[in-house]
Protein backbone atom coordinates (compact mmCIF):
# COMPACT_ATOMS: atom_id res chain seq x y z
CA UNK A 1 0.00 0.00 0.00
CA UNK A 2 3.02 2.30 -0.22
CA UNK A 3 1.96 3.90 -3.51
CA UNK A 4 -1.63 4.40 -2.34
CA UNK A 5 -0.38 6.02 0.90
CA UNK A 6 1.72 8.42 -1.17
CA UNK A 7 -1.34 9.26 -3.25
CA UNK A 8 -3.28 10.02 -0.08
CA UNK A 9 -0.60 12.58 0.82
CA UNK A 10 -0.82 14.12 -2.64
CA UNK A 11 -4.61 14.36 -2.48
CA UNK A 12 -4.41 15.82 1.02
CA UNK A 13 -2.31 18.67 -0.42
CA UNK A 14 -4.70 18.96 -3.36
CA UNK A 15 -7.64 19.32 -0.95
CA UNK A 16 -5.85 22.04 1.04
CA UNK A 17 -5.07 23.99 -2.14
CA UNK A 18 -8.71 23.67 -3.26
CA UNK A 19 -9.85 25.02 0.11
CA UNK A 20 -7.54 28.03 -0.27
CA UNK A 21 -8.90 28.57 -3.79
CA UNK A 22 -12.49 28.44 -2.49
CA UNK A 23 -11.83 30.94 0.31
CA UNK A 24 -10.20 33.33 -2.16
CA UNK A 25 -13.22 32.96 -4.47
CA UNK A 26 -15.54 33.67 -1.54
CA UNK A 27 -13.54 36.80 -0.65
CA UNK A 28 -13.65 37.90 -4.29
CA UNK A 29 -17.46 37.82 -4.17
CA UNK A 30 -17.86 39.47 -0.77
CA UNK A 31 -15.26 41.85 0.67
CA UNK A 32 -12.49 42.23 -1.91
CA UNK A 33 -12.05 45.77 -3.32
CA UNK A 34 -13.01 46.01 -7.00
CA UNK A 35 -9.56 47.16 -8.16
CA UNK A 36 -7.91 44.18 -6.46
CA UNK A 37 -9.46 41.75 -8.96
CA UNK A 38 -6.38 41.74 -11.20
CA UNK A 39 -4.08 40.60 -8.39
CA UNK A 40 -6.63 38.04 -7.22
CA UNK A 41 -6.63 36.60 -10.72
CA UNK A 42 -2.85 36.08 -10.44
CA UNK A 43 -3.28 34.36 -7.07
CA UNK A 44 -5.92 31.99 -8.44
CA UNK A 45 -3.77 31.22 -11.47
CA UNK A 46 -0.83 30.31 -9.23
CA UNK A 47 -3.05 28.00 -7.18
CA UNK A 48 -4.26 26.32 -10.37
CA UNK A 49 -0.64 25.86 -11.43
CA UNK A 50 0.31 24.33 -8.06
CA UNK A 51 -2.65 21.93 -8.21
CA UNK A 52 -1.73 20.98 -11.74
CA UNK A 53 1.91 20.31 -10.79
CA UNK A 54 0.79 17.92 -8.05
CA UNK A 55 -1.22 15.88 -10.54
CA UNK A 56 1.05 16.10 -13.57
CA UNK A 57 4.33 15.08 -11.93
CA UNK A 58 6.02 11.84 -12.98
CA UNK A 59 5.91 10.74 -9.34
CA UNK A 60 2.09 10.96 -9.24
CA UNK A 61 1.79 9.06 -12.52
CA UNK A 62 4.10 6.34 -11.17
CA UNK A 63 2.14 6.11 -7.90
CA UNK A 64 -1.10 5.53 -9.81
CA UNK A 65 0.46 2.75 -11.85
CA UNK A 66 1.79 1.01 -8.75
CA UNK A 67 -1.34 1.53 -6.63
CA UNK A 68 -3.46 -0.27 -9.24
CA UNK A 69 -1.74 -3.51 -8.23
CA UNK A 70 -2.02 -3.02 -4.46
CA UNK A 71 -4.60 -4.76 -2.28
CA UNK A 72 -6.89 -2.18 -0.72
CA UNK A 73 -9.80 -2.33 1.71
CA UNK A 74 -13.33 -1.74 0.37
CA UNK A 75 -13.37 1.98 1.25
CA UNK A 76 -9.75 2.56 0.25
CA UNK A 77 -10.53 1.01 -3.15
CA UNK A 78 -13.41 3.45 -3.62
CA UNK A 79 -11.20 6.33 -2.49
CA UNK A 80 -8.58 5.23 -5.04
CA UNK A 81 -11.19 5.09 -7.83
CA UNK A 82 -12.29 8.63 -6.94
CA UNK A 83 -8.63 9.72 -7.00
CA UNK A 84 -8.27 8.19 -10.45
CA UNK A 85 -11.43 9.93 -11.71
CA UNK A 86 -10.15 13.34 -10.55
CA UNK A 87 -6.67 12.61 -11.89
CA UNK A 88 -7.98 11.65 -15.34
CA UNK A 89 -10.05 14.82 -15.51
CA UNK A 90 -7.32 17.28 -14.49
CA UNK A 91 -4.52 15.68 -16.50
CA UNK A 92 -6.60 16.04 -19.65
CA UNK A 93 -5.30 19.62 -19.91
CA UNK A 94 -1.89 21.26 -19.73
CA UNK A 95 -1.00 24.02 -17.27
CA UNK A 96 -1.26 26.76 -19.91
CA UNK A 97 -4.83 25.75 -20.70
CA UNK A 98 -5.82 25.78 -17.01
CA UNK A 99 -4.14 29.16 -16.44
CA UNK A 100 -5.85 30.61 -19.50
CA UNK A 101 -9.27 29.38 -18.36
CA UNK A 102 -8.77 30.68 -14.81
CA UNK A 103 -7.84 34.15 -16.11
CA UNK A 104 -10.72 34.21 -18.58
CA UNK A 105 -13.25 33.29 -15.90
CA UNK A 106 -11.96 36.01 -13.58
CA UNK A 107 -12.21 38.67 -16.31
CA UNK A 108 -15.55 37.40 -17.60
CA UNK A 109 -17.10 37.40 -14.12
CA UNK A 110 -16.01 41.00 -13.60
CA UNK A 111 -17.48 42.08 -16.94
CA UNK A 112 -20.69 40.18 -16.16
CA UNK A 113 -21.20 42.14 -12.93
CA UNK A 114 -20.87 45.39 -14.87
CA UNK A 115 -23.09 44.13 -17.72
CA UNK A 116 -25.80 42.96 -15.34
CA UNK A 117 -25.83 46.26 -13.47
CA UNK A 118 -26.11 48.18 -16.78
CA UNK A 119 -28.50 45.60 -18.33
CA UNK A 120 -26.29 45.37 -21.40
CA UNK A 121 -25.06 42.00 -22.72
CA UNK A 122 -22.66 43.66 -25.18
CA UNK A 123 -20.38 44.64 -22.27
CA UNK A 124 -19.52 40.97 -21.62
CA UNK A 125 -20.12 39.53 -25.11
CA UNK A 126 -16.46 39.34 -26.20
CA UNK A 127 -15.23 37.79 -22.94
CA UNK A 128 -18.04 35.21 -22.93
CA UNK A 129 -17.28 34.33 -26.56
CA UNK A 130 -13.65 33.61 -25.66
CA UNK A 131 -14.71 31.58 -22.62
CA UNK A 132 -17.23 29.50 -24.58
CA UNK A 133 -14.62 28.81 -27.28
CA UNK A 134 -12.23 27.58 -24.60
CA UNK A 135 -14.88 25.44 -22.90
CA UNK A 136 -15.75 23.93 -26.30
CA UNK A 137 -12.09 23.01 -26.64
CA UNK A 138 -12.21 21.52 -23.14
CA UNK A 139 -15.37 19.57 -24.00
CA UNK A 140 -13.83 18.19 -27.20
CA UNK A 141 -10.83 16.83 -25.27
CA UNK A 142 -13.05 15.28 -22.58
CA UNK A 143 -15.60 13.86 -25.03
CA UNK A 144 -12.88 11.96 -26.87
CA UNK A 145 -11.46 10.69 -23.58
CA UNK A 146 -14.80 9.57 -22.11
CA UNK A 147 -16.53 8.62 -25.38
CA UNK A 148 -19.54 10.93 -25.06
CA UNK A 149 -20.88 14.17 -26.55
CA UNK A 150 -19.16 17.49 -25.84
CA UNK A 151 -22.08 18.64 -23.68
CA UNK A 152 -22.22 15.35 -21.74
CA UNK A 153 -18.49 15.58 -21.08
CA UNK A 154 -19.02 18.99 -19.45
CA UNK A 155 -22.12 17.90 -17.57
CA UNK A 156 -20.50 14.79 -16.07
CA UNK A 157 -18.26 17.09 -14.01
CA UNK A 158 -21.38 18.07 -12.03
CA UNK A 159 -23.62 15.07 -12.61
CA UNK A 160 -21.96 11.72 -13.18
CA UNK A 161 -25.14 9.79 -12.38
CA UNK A 162 -27.25 11.21 -15.23
CA UNK A 163 -26.55 11.77 -18.93
CA UNK A 164 -28.28 14.17 -21.33
CA UNK A 165 -30.40 11.42 -22.90
CA UNK A 166 -31.92 10.57 -19.49
CA UNK A 167 -32.39 14.24 -18.67
CA UNK A 168 -34.14 15.01 -21.97
CA UNK A 169 -36.65 12.23 -21.22
CA UNK A 170 -37.25 13.48 -17.65
CA UNK A 171 -37.51 17.14 -18.70
CA UNK A 172 -39.90 16.44 -21.59
CA UNK A 173 -42.31 14.66 -19.26
CA UNK A 174 -41.90 17.30 -16.57
CA UNK A 175 -42.47 20.26 -18.92
CA UNK A 176 -45.75 18.76 -20.19
CA UNK A 177 -46.86 18.11 -16.60
CA UNK A 178 -46.08 21.65 -15.41
CA UNK A 179 -47.74 23.35 -18.37
CA UNK A 180 -50.81 21.21 -17.73
CA UNK A 181 -51.16 21.94 -13.99
CA UNK A 182 -50.03 25.59 -14.07
CA UNK A 183 -53.35 27.13 -15.24
CA UNK A 184 -55.28 24.94 -12.77
CA UNK A 185 -53.09 26.11 -9.89
CA UNK A 186 -53.39 29.75 -10.98
CA UNK A 187 -57.18 29.49 -11.07
CA UNK A 188 -57.24 27.83 -7.64
CA UNK A 189 -55.01 30.52 -6.11
CA UNK A 190 -57.25 33.27 -7.56
CA UNK A 191 -60.05 32.04 -5.33
CA UNK A 192 -57.99 32.42 -2.16
CA UNK A 193 -58.14 35.76 -0.37
CA UNK A 194 -55.25 38.10 -1.22
CA UNK A 195 -52.09 38.34 0.81
CA UNK A 196 -51.65 41.19 3.22
CA UNK A 197 -48.94 43.79 2.56
CA UNK A 198 -45.39 42.69 3.37
CA UNK A 199 -44.04 44.43 6.48
CA UNK A 200 -40.88 46.52 6.17
CA UNK A 201 -37.80 44.72 7.44
CA UNK A 202 -34.42 46.43 7.53
CA UNK A 203 -31.50 44.62 5.91
CA UNK A 204 -29.99 44.04 9.34
CA UNK A 205 -33.25 42.49 10.58
CA UNK A 206 -33.43 40.23 7.49
CA UNK A 207 -29.87 39.14 8.19
CA UNK A 208 -30.50 38.38 11.87
CA UNK A 209 -33.68 36.39 11.09
CA UNK A 210 -31.71 34.26 8.62
CA UNK A 211 -28.90 33.61 11.11
CA UNK A 212 -31.38 32.66 13.82
CA UNK A 213 -33.09 30.00 11.69
CA UNK A 214 -29.83 28.70 10.24
CA UNK A 215 -28.74 27.90 13.78
CA UNK A 216 -32.15 26.43 14.70
CA UNK A 217 -32.06 24.05 11.74
CA UNK A 218 -28.59 22.84 12.65
CA UNK A 219 -25.95 24.94 10.88
CA UNK A 220 -22.79 25.10 13.01
CA UNK A 221 -21.45 28.63 13.26
CA UNK A 222 -18.32 27.34 15.02
CA UNK A 223 -17.07 26.37 11.56
CA UNK A 224 -19.23 28.43 9.24
CA UNK A 225 -20.50 31.96 8.61
CA UNK A 226 -22.89 34.02 6.49
CA UNK A 227 -22.18 37.26 4.60
CA UNK A 228 -23.68 39.39 1.83
CA UNK A 229 -22.92 39.13 -1.91
CA UNK A 230 -24.45 39.94 -5.30
CA UNK A 231 -25.43 36.31 -5.86
CA UNK A 232 -26.18 33.79 -3.05
CA UNK A 233 -23.79 30.85 -2.82
CA UNK A 234 -22.21 28.32 -0.47
CA UNK A 235 -18.43 27.97 -0.57
CA UNK A 236 -15.48 27.80 1.77
CA UNK A 237 -13.48 24.72 2.59
CA UNK A 238 -13.13 21.76 4.90
CA UNK A 239 -14.56 22.66 8.33
CA UNK A 240 -15.08 26.23 7.08
CA UNK A 241 -18.42 26.68 5.31
CA UNK A 242 -19.08 30.16 3.86
CA UNK A 243 -22.65 31.10 2.95
CA UNK A 244 -23.70 34.35 1.29
CA UNK A 245 -27.05 35.95 0.51
CA UNK A 246 -28.45 39.03 -1.20
CA UNK A 247 -30.85 41.35 0.65
CA UNK A 248 -33.95 43.00 -0.82
CA UNK A 249 -35.93 46.01 0.40
CA UNK A 250 -38.80 45.19 -1.98
CA UNK A 251 -39.13 41.55 -0.92
CA UNK A 252 -37.66 41.17 2.58
CA UNK A 253 -38.28 37.42 2.78
CA UNK A 254 -36.50 36.57 -0.51
CA UNK A 255 -33.19 36.68 1.36
CA UNK A 256 -34.53 34.12 3.82
CA UNK A 257 -35.42 31.75 0.97
CA UNK A 258 -31.91 32.06 -0.47
CA UNK A 259 -30.33 31.48 2.94
CA UNK A 260 -32.38 28.34 3.56
CA UNK A 261 -31.27 27.01 0.17
CA UNK A 262 -27.61 27.65 0.94
CA UNK A 263 -28.05 26.28 4.47
CA UNK A 264 -28.99 22.95 2.88
CA UNK A 265 -25.66 22.98 1.06
CA UNK A 266 -23.89 23.97 4.26
CA UNK A 267 -25.47 21.21 6.35
CA UNK A 268 -24.33 18.67 3.78
CA UNK A 269 -20.75 19.96 3.89
CA UNK A 270 -20.76 19.92 7.70
CA UNK A 271 -22.07 16.35 7.77
CA UNK A 272 -19.46 14.70 5.54
CA UNK A 273 -17.46 11.77 7.01
CA UNK A 274 -14.72 13.34 9.17
CA UNK A 275 -12.61 10.17 9.09
CA UNK A 276 -12.07 10.77 5.35
CA UNK A 277 -11.41 14.50 5.63
CA UNK A 278 -9.27 15.88 2.78
CA UNK A 279 -9.64 12.66 0.76
CA UNK A 280 -11.94 12.21 -2.28
CA UNK A 281 -14.11 9.69 -0.40
CA UNK A 282 -14.78 12.34 2.25
CA UNK A 283 -15.99 14.92 -0.26
CA UNK A 284 -19.61 15.53 -1.24
CA UNK A 285 -21.22 13.55 -4.05
CA UNK A 286 -22.06 15.10 -7.39
CA UNK A 287 -23.91 18.41 -7.57
CA UNK A 288 -27.25 16.69 -8.21
CA UNK A 289 -27.06 15.27 -4.69
CA UNK A 290 -25.78 18.59 -3.35
CA UNK A 291 -28.71 20.47 -4.88
CA UNK A 292 -31.13 17.88 -3.51
CA UNK A 293 -29.92 18.83 -0.02
CA UNK A 294 -30.29 22.58 -0.56
CA UNK A 295 -33.72 22.18 -2.15
CA UNK A 296 -34.83 19.81 0.58
CA UNK A 297 -34.24 22.52 3.20
CA UNK A 298 -35.65 25.32 1.03
CA UNK A 299 -38.69 23.60 -0.50
CA UNK A 300 -39.54 20.59 1.64
CA UNK A 301 -38.90 22.22 5.03
CA UNK A 302 -38.97 26.00 4.75
CA UNK A 303 -42.00 26.28 2.44
CA UNK A 304 -44.10 23.73 4.31
CA UNK A 305 -47.17 24.73 6.36
CA UNK A 306 -45.71 23.12 9.47
CA UNK A 307 -42.45 25.08 9.34
CA UNK A 308 -44.15 28.38 8.52
CA UNK A 309 -46.39 28.08 11.58
CA UNK A 310 -43.21 27.78 13.66
CA UNK A 311 -41.54 30.57 11.65
CA UNK A 312 -44.50 32.88 12.36
CA UNK A 313 -44.35 32.12 16.09
CA UNK A 314 -40.59 32.82 16.22
CA UNK A 315 -40.97 36.10 14.31
CA UNK A 316 -43.32 37.22 17.07
CA UNK A 317 -41.45 35.75 20.06
CA UNK A 318 -37.86 36.48 19.01
CA UNK A 319 -38.12 39.54 16.74
CA UNK A 320 -41.33 41.23 17.91
CA UNK A 321 -42.82 40.97 14.41
CA UNK A 322 -46.56 40.57 14.77
CA UNK A 323 -48.40 41.55 11.64
CA UNK A 324 -51.42 40.32 9.69
CA UNK A 325 -49.03 39.30 6.97
CA UNK A 326 -46.77 37.22 9.20
CA UNK A 327 -49.36 34.63 10.23
CA UNK A 328 -48.42 31.08 9.28
CA UNK A 329 -51.30 30.88 6.82
CA UNK A 330 -50.39 34.07 4.98
CA UNK A 331 -46.70 33.19 4.94
CA UNK A 332 -47.58 29.85 3.36
CA UNK A 333 -49.48 31.69 0.63
CA UNK A 334 -46.61 34.13 0.14
CA UNK A 335 -43.87 31.53 -0.17
CA UNK A 336 -45.95 29.21 -2.35
CA UNK A 337 -47.50 31.74 -4.71
CA UNK A 338 -47.26 30.35 -8.25
CA UNK A 339 -46.52 32.83 -11.01
CA UNK A 340 -44.35 32.75 -14.11
CA UNK A 341 -41.56 35.30 -13.85
CA UNK A 342 -38.30 36.41 -15.45
CA UNK A 343 -35.92 35.43 -12.66
CA UNK A 344 -34.93 31.84 -11.89
CA UNK A 345 -33.85 32.42 -8.28
CA UNK A 346 -37.17 34.14 -7.49
CA UNK A 347 -39.30 31.46 -9.17
CA UNK A 348 -41.76 29.25 -7.30
CA UNK A 349 -41.12 25.50 -7.23
CA UNK A 350 -43.79 24.79 -9.88
CA UNK A 351 -42.38 27.07 -12.59
CA UNK A 352 -38.72 26.79 -11.50
CA UNK A 353 -38.08 23.67 -13.64
CA UNK A 354 -39.17 25.63 -16.72
CA UNK A 355 -36.24 28.01 -16.10
CA UNK A 356 -33.88 25.04 -15.94
CA UNK A 357 -35.34 23.41 -19.04
CA UNK A 358 -34.78 26.68 -20.94
CA UNK A 359 -31.12 26.85 -19.88
CA UNK A 360 -30.55 23.13 -20.51
CA UNK A 361 -31.85 23.43 -24.07
CA UNK A 362 -29.77 26.56 -24.78
CA UNK A 363 -26.59 24.98 -23.39
CA UNK A 364 -27.05 21.89 -25.52
CA UNK A 365 -27.65 23.98 -28.65
CA UNK A 366 -24.67 26.22 -27.90
CA UNK A 367 -22.31 23.24 -27.64
CA UNK A 368 -23.82 21.64 -30.72
CA UNK A 369 -22.87 24.88 -32.53
CA UNK A 370 -26.50 25.71 -33.38
CA UNK A 371 -26.00 29.39 -32.51
CA UNK A 372 -23.20 31.83 -31.62
CA UNK A 373 -22.62 33.67 -28.35
CA UNK A 374 -23.36 37.04 -29.97
CA UNK A 375 -26.90 35.80 -30.64
CA UNK A 376 -27.50 34.61 -27.06
CA UNK A 377 -29.89 37.46 -26.01
CA UNK A 378 -32.11 36.93 -29.07
CA UNK A 379 -32.09 33.13 -28.72
CA UNK A 380 -32.80 33.42 -25.00
CA UNK A 381 -35.66 35.88 -25.49
CA UNK A 382 -37.26 33.83 -28.25
CA UNK A 383 -37.12 30.56 -26.30
CA UNK A 384 -38.23 32.24 -23.08
CA UNK A 385 -41.33 33.62 -24.76
CA UNK A 386 -42.21 30.18 -26.18
CA UNK A 387 -42.08 28.57 -22.72
CA UNK A 388 -43.34 31.39 -20.49
CA UNK A 389 -45.68 33.24 -22.83
CA UNK A 390 -44.31 36.77 -22.39
CA UNK A 391 -41.30 38.79 -23.56
CA UNK A 392 -38.10 39.57 -21.66
CA UNK A 393 -37.84 43.30 -20.98
CA UNK A 394 -34.04 43.63 -20.60
CA UNK A 395 -30.81 41.59 -20.56
CA UNK A 396 -30.54 41.64 -16.74
CA UNK A 397 -33.88 39.83 -16.57
CA UNK A 398 -32.75 37.54 -19.39
CA UNK A 399 -29.42 35.97 -20.24
CA UNK A 400 -27.44 38.04 -17.70
CA UNK A 401 -29.39 37.00 -14.61
CA UNK A 402 -27.21 34.00 -13.61
CA UNK A 403 -23.47 33.94 -12.96
CA UNK A 404 -23.04 30.31 -14.09
CA UNK A 405 -22.12 30.71 -17.77
CA UNK A 406 -19.88 33.71 -17.05
CA UNK A 407 -18.01 31.55 -14.51
CA UNK A 408 -17.61 28.71 -17.01
CA UNK A 409 -20.18 26.46 -15.30
CA UNK A 410 -21.73 24.95 -18.41
CA UNK A 411 -23.73 21.79 -17.70
CA UNK A 412 -24.54 22.77 -14.12
CA UNK A 413 -28.16 23.90 -14.49
CA UNK A 414 -29.80 20.44 -14.81
CA UNK A 415 -28.56 19.58 -11.31
CA UNK A 416 -31.14 21.96 -9.79
CA UNK A 417 -34.22 20.21 -11.14
CA UNK A 418 -32.74 16.73 -10.73
CA UNK A 419 -32.02 17.79 -7.14
CA UNK A 420 -35.62 18.96 -6.67
CA UNK A 421 -36.88 15.59 -7.90
CA UNK A 422 -34.64 13.75 -5.43
CA UNK A 423 -35.51 16.11 -2.56
CA UNK A 424 -39.22 15.26 -2.91
CA UNK A 425 -38.35 11.55 -2.90
CA UNK A 426 -36.27 12.00 0.26
CA UNK A 427 -39.15 13.89 1.90
CA UNK A 428 -41.53 11.05 0.99
CA UNK A 429 -39.16 8.52 2.56
CA UNK A 430 -38.67 10.50 5.80
CA UNK A 431 -42.41 11.01 6.25
CA UNK A 432 -42.98 7.28 5.78
CA UNK A 433 -40.33 6.46 8.39
CA UNK A 434 -41.25 9.24 10.86
CA UNK A 435 -45.08 9.57 11.12
CA UNK A 436 -44.87 12.64 13.43
CA UNK A 437 -42.79 14.56 10.86
CA UNK A 438 -45.15 17.56 10.47
CA UNK A 439 -45.89 17.75 14.18
CA UNK A 440 -42.19 17.89 15.05
CA UNK A 441 -41.55 20.50 12.36
CA UNK A 442 -44.31 22.73 13.72
CA UNK A 443 -42.61 22.62 17.13
CA UNK A 444 -39.25 23.63 15.67
CA UNK A 445 -37.66 20.25 16.27
CA UNK A 446 -35.32 19.74 13.33
CA UNK A 447 -32.75 17.38 14.83
CA UNK A 448 -34.65 14.27 13.70
CA UNK A 449 -34.47 15.45 10.07
CA UNK A 450 -30.80 16.40 10.22
CA UNK A 451 -29.99 13.07 11.92
CA UNK A 452 -31.78 11.19 9.11
CA UNK A 453 -29.90 13.16 6.46
CA UNK A 454 -26.60 12.63 8.29
CA UNK A 455 -27.12 8.87 8.46
CA UNK A 456 -28.56 8.29 5.00
CA UNK A 457 -27.01 11.00 2.81
CA UNK A 458 -24.27 13.20 4.29
CA UNK A 459 -22.14 10.54 5.97
CA UNK A 460 -21.85 8.55 2.73
CA UNK A 461 -19.50 11.06 1.10
CA UNK A 462 -18.61 9.47 -2.23
CA UNK A 463 -19.04 5.90 -1.04
CA UNK A 464 -21.74 5.43 -3.68
CA UNK A 465 -23.09 7.25 -6.72
CA UNK A 466 -26.08 9.57 -6.27
CA UNK A 467 -28.59 7.09 -7.69
CA UNK A 468 -27.29 4.37 -5.33
CA UNK A 469 -27.40 6.64 -2.26
CA UNK A 470 -31.00 7.64 -3.05
CA UNK A 471 -32.09 4.05 -3.64
CA UNK A 472 -30.51 2.86 -0.38
CA UNK A 473 -32.07 5.75 1.57
CA UNK A 474 -35.57 5.64 0.05
CA UNK A 475 -35.81 1.99 -1.11
CA UNK A 476 -36.76 3.30 -4.58
CA UNK A 477 -34.90 4.24 -7.77
CA UNK A 478 -34.88 7.95 -8.59
CA UNK A 479 -38.35 8.58 -10.03
CA UNK A 480 -40.12 11.68 -11.31
CA UNK A 481 -43.44 10.40 -9.90
CA UNK A 482 -42.51 11.54 -6.37
CA UNK A 483 -41.99 15.14 -7.51
CA UNK A 484 -45.21 15.15 -9.55
CA UNK A 485 -47.15 13.68 -6.63
CA UNK A 486 -45.65 16.25 -4.24
CA UNK A 487 -46.68 19.18 -6.48
CA UNK A 488 -50.20 17.81 -7.03
CA UNK A 489 -50.75 17.18 -3.32
CA UNK A 490 -49.45 20.59 -2.25
CA UNK A 491 -50.98 22.79 -4.94
CA UNK A 492 -54.10 21.00 -6.19
CA UNK A 493 -55.49 19.10 -3.18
Amino acid sequence: MLAYKELKKIFYKQSILSDIDSILQWDLSTFMPERSRKERSKQLCLLSELKYRLFSSEKTQKMFQEAKNEELSFKDAINFNEMLREYEYFTSFNSKFIEKKTKLISVCEGKWRDAKEKKNFNIVKNELTKLVDLVKEEGKILSEKFNCSVYDSLMRHYSYSFNSKEIISIFNELEKFILKIYPIIKEKQKQEYPLKQVPYLSEEMQFQISKFFMKKIGFKFQNGRIDKSLHPFCGGGTDDVRITTRLSKDNPFSSFEAVMHETGHGLYEQGLPSEWKNQPLGKSGDMVLHESQSLFVEMQIMKSKSFLKYFSKMLKDQFNISHEYSSGENLFKHFNRVKKSYIRVDADEVTYPLHIILRFELERKLFQNEFKVKDLPDIWNSNFEKIFGFKVDNDANGCLQDIHWYAGLFGYFPTYTLGAIISSQISWAIKNQIPKYDNLLEKGKFKFIVDWLRENIHSKGRLMLTKEIVKKATKEDVKLKFFKSYLKTKYLN
